[in-house]
């Protein structure tokens, strides 16, 4: 008797929506296979991709609870957040180099709302699963956003410190960790199979913050490895 695959639903952003900065083309395009085909046929496990470029989890919660609204077929849901939270608006930010500026996505508010999400969606019996960020390199970032005329200087005045963007954007992906350990939630450690990689910074695209061809590659392999995947019957 031939059993039904098991279903994974992804609410994400770009990097699980296979968004890669193309320097020639100055612009963010989807890599032509983001693998989770051939992902879905190796673990015998269907995927249904709604991540979003540019998504933030409030954006994030308010798409999840649509699709519970019509119904919200899956065994497994996978989250993944973060890196769009924990950015700020530039160009405020080097218009006003002393002032304070909030991210996108407060890092409290980051976390209720990942667990609002996660109540939700384990009271409906399907399994939550997070995942921690992958690294990002502050020096290439702040070249990509400075490429259009925004003042360096000024930015890094309200830095203080060029590497307070990784460290920003680390504190984000800690939280997720913690959220997952709080909530008793599964959780798919990215950012470690990535530092693990002596050639960590050749799997970043020039923009400084998207995985490029060989950076989705690795978090495929490291999905691939994740057992939860393999959903049991």
């Amino acid at each position: 008797m031939k059993m039904d695959k098991k279903k994974i639903r992804i609410f994400g952003d770009s990097i699980l929506k296979g968004v890669v900065y193309s320097e020639k083309e100055d612009r963010y395009i989807p890599i032509k296979n983001n693998g989770f085909d051939r992902l879905g046929d190796l673990l015998g496990v269907e995927f249904q991709n709604s991540a979003m470029f540019g998504c933030t989890v409030t954006k994030g919660k308010d798409l999840l609870q649509r699709a519970m609204a019509n119904g919200l077929h899956c065994d497994s849901v996978l989250l993944e957040y973060g890196g769009n939270d924990c950015d700020f608006l530039w160009d405020q930010v080097a218009a006003d180099p002393d002032a304070s500026h909030l991210p996108k996505t407060p890092l409290e508010e980051f976390d209720l709302t990942l667990k609002h999400m996660i109540s939700q969606l384990k009271r409906v019996d399907i399994v939550p699963i997070l995942m921690t960020l992958p690294p990002i390199d502050a020096k290439r970032y702040l070249g990509h956003i400075c490429r259009n005329g925004l003042d360096k200087n000024r930015i890094l005045h309200w830095l203080g410190d060029i590497h307070n963007i990784e460290r920003y954007q680390e504190l984000y992906s800690l939280r997720i960790a913690t959220v997952a350990l709080e909530t008793h939630t599964q959780m798919i450690d990215i950012r470690s199979g990535f530092l693990a990689r002596k050639d960590c910074s050749s799997l970043i695209c020039n923009d400084g913050i998207h995985p490029n061809e060989a950076g989705h590659a690795l978090i495929m392999d490291l999905l691939a490895d994740f057992h939860v995947m393999k959903i049991p019957a």
